[in-house]
């Protein structure tokens, strides 16, 4: 069996079970939290992102010094020797299998996880319609009395049932008509296309998409990428005047005397030590790593679910757009300015606040949004949509860096990448702005003292389920033309008002 071929398939069937991690996790969070801690719970949930994304790089560099004590892989030269060769390549290969291989005990803790998981009430009331079912899992979950996870409503979409609450208890009561059946073709027409609920969708798919072409466009999971920004002299020579030109083994023979030809070998990254071993290269690559994009992530989203409460997400998410293009713009000039200099380090802090800002704002918040402002029969689905979006800017954003790569040739060629990418930024703080509605509202209430007291409201997801007709209605503008034409009313009226 080709190892290739068993890679790819094993690749695609990871991609398989992530593509529906994003939005299964994402809703059933959504559906079981309160309203007002939704933000919260959800952005608790994708802060695991980063601290498994740093959980990964542990492992490997737990992996790799538990080789080291065992095998003295520094001792080996690996890499740079032929002499121990054979050792040093079932090395790597034992500590690379390692490490793919403890993947799976996360996976089969979320596997047992899920299986105490309960349908929450809304899936089971709306998609299933079962309401008793819905009654059940829900009292599981919260108790007696269950009234304050699902309220006395009609619900939107196909269930026939509501939930009238008696005496603190729940029980099904037929609603007063029938609802289209979900996904039926008049379901399907009545949702999306008269009631022009595509623009939510829209939305959600396009900010989604430009920031996965921000993201992955960084090129910060190669790490050639990240030695490069780190670099502060420029690269190293390959001729005798190394120290590791000749063996320092015993009847050893250097490997380094063929790399004046064929150039540095795919796994030797940083071109300013070009003496390190396997295991220093290795080393280096999860410290850049970890300092540079780990902790900056998780710091970003533990802000963010401190204050997700606290800003109207929805326009943070075109505010941290247009922070994030700015800061692309000024890593870029940075870049530019102290490449493989003394004062090197100064791009690497820019990198950082880049991934900080992508977690406290835009990176969190499409992974929200989504699973909030759709109604509970399509909830799901369209977060997949969404998430599928921005997998396929991570895509735009290979193929872009390898294009820019192939063609320019220049060793800055990175700033132009950073500048590049965020103009893309911008596009989805365009996005953002026009066609997503917003899921707080602000509300103002009296203190007693004679002061106003205004704080922002979640709204529930019912509300919000609702759509456009609801927001419109609740008088909020969704979609370019009426946001266009809100803006130019309001300058009209700011002109026309001192006259007046």
């Amino acid at each position: 069996m080709s190892f290739l071929g068993l890679f790819i398939w094993w690749r695609f069937v990871m991609g398989v079970g992530i593509g529906a991690e994003y939005p299964l996790s994402a809703v059933i969070t959504s559906e079981w939290s309160s309203t007002q801690s939704r933000a919260t719970m959800l952005s608790s949930v994708f802060l695991m992102q980063p601290i498994g994304q740093a959980l990964a790089q542990l492992v490997g560099l737990w992996v790799l010094l538990g080789f080291e004590d065992s095998k003295k892989l520094r001792d080996l030269r690996c890499g740079l020797d032929t002499l121990h060769e054979e050792e040093c390549r079932r090395a790597v290969d034992g500590i690379w299998r390692i490490v793919i291989g403890s993947g799976a005990i996360p996976a089969l803790l979320a596997i047992i996880f899920r299986f105490f998981l309960f349908d929450c009430g809304l899936y089971s009331l709306e998609v299933r319609n079962k309401p008793a079912v819905a009654i059940m899992n829900t009292q599981r979950v919260y108790g007696m009395p269950a009234s304050s996870a699902i309220r006395s409503q009609s619900i939107h979409h196909q269930n026939s049932f509501a939930l009238q609450n008696t005496n603190g208890n729940l029980h099904p009561e037929p609603s007063p008509r029938p609802m289209p059946l979900q996904f039926s073709r008049e379901d399907l027409h009545n949702y999306f296309i008269r009631d022009r609920n595509w623009v939510y969708l829209l939305g959600t798919a396009a900010t989604w998409f430009f920031l996965d072409v921000s993201f992955y466009g960084l090129s910060l999971d190669n790490k050639g990428t990240l030695s490069d920004m780190w670099a502060t002299t420029p690269p190293v020579p390959i001729n005798e005047n190394l120290a590791c030109w000749n063996s320092s083994l015993p009847e050893g023979t250097s490997t380094v005397p063929g790399w004046r030809k064929s150039g540095l070998p795919t796994w030797q990254t940083d071109s300013t030590h070009p003496c390190n071993t396997i295991y220093d290269v290795l080393i280096e690559q999860t410290k850049q790593y970890l300092l540079t994009v780990s902790l900056a992530s998780i710091a970003g989203s533990l802000c963010f679910i401190i204050f997700a409460n606290r800003i109207p997400r929805r326009q943070w998410l075109t505010a941290s757009f247009i922070i994030l293009a700015v800061l692309f713009m000024i890593t870029g000039g940075v870049y530019y300015g102290v490449h493989r200099d003394n004062a090197a380090a100064a791009t690497v802090v820019c990198v950082a606040i880049c991934h900080f800002m992508f977690n406290f704002g835009a990176n969190t918040l499409t992974f929200i949004i989504p699973a909030e402002i759709f109604p509970t029969c399509y909830r799901c689905t369209c977060h997949g949509i969404s998430a599928a979006a921005g997998k396929l800017g991570s895509i735009v954003a290979v193929l872009v860096v390898f294009g820019i790569n192939k063609a320019y040739k220049s060793q800055t060629r990175q700033g132009l990448i950073f500048l590049l990418f965020g103009s893309v930024a911008v596009v989805g703080a365009f996005f953002s702005w026009a066609y997503l509605p917003d899921s707080q509202r602000w509300v103002v209430e009296p203190t007693g003292d004679g002061r106003e007291k205004r704080f922002l409201e979640t709204k529930d997801l019912e509300e919000l389920g609702e759509g456009r007709e609801r927001a419109r209605q609740a008088g909020e503008l969704v979609a370019f033309k009426e946001r266009w034409g809100g803006l130019r009313s309001r300058r009209g009226e700011q002109r026309t008002g001192p006259e007046a």
